[in-house]
């Protein structure tokens, strides 16, 4: 696995920048956010997606998108998203003051997260699908919210890609 974590908070950063400089002040915040989406996807495939090798016999479109797994560091505080209902609000507290070890989850890089919207982003958190937490299988399918600090990594898996 190839460590990326440079390359994501080059991303990270410049959809910041992007947001917070040039889209937040703008009068219709929906058409503001909407835009912002599609061009953060332009970013990303940009400044990560290209610059990782893909071994795969898959082409062009077809092509899945790169295993991209974020590794906490000794003692983080991960949030657990709670089961809800269709058309409820999900609530991120599944667990009060849960923390994790490297070794104790698989967490797949899913986007950045914050819990407000407007008018500044911070993309304080890493949005992730736990793909294994032996010591808490029923969480395993969830969405999971670990804070971006620095000793959280974030490494591309070129082996699973080729699954």
């Amino acid at each position: 696995m190839r460590d990326i974590t440079e390359l994501m908070n080059a991303y990270r950063e410049c959809s910041r920048n992007l947001w917070n400089v040039y889209f937040s002040r703008r009068g219709n915040v929906g058409a503001s956010l909407d835009a912002f989406e599609q061009i953060r996807q332009l970013l990303f495939d940009s400044l990560v997606v290209n610059e990782l090798s893909y071994e795969g016999d898959a082409e062009g479109e077809d092509i899945p998108p790169p295993a991209l797994k974020v590794v906490p560091q000794a003692r983080s505080l991960i949030l657990i998203r709670r089961l809800t209902g269709p058309g409820e609000a999900g609530y991120w507290d599944q667990e009060k003051d849960m923390v994790v070890d490297p070794d104790d989850v698989k967490l797949a890089f899913v986007d950045y997260f914050d819990f407000s919207q407007v008018p500044l982003k911070e993309f304080r958190y890493y949005l992730c699908k736990v793909l294994s937490f032996p010591s808490h299988a029923d969480y395993e399918g969830r969405e999971a919210l670990l804070e971006v600090i620095a000793d959280t990594k974030v490494f591309h898996d070129e082996h699973e890609d080729q699954k």
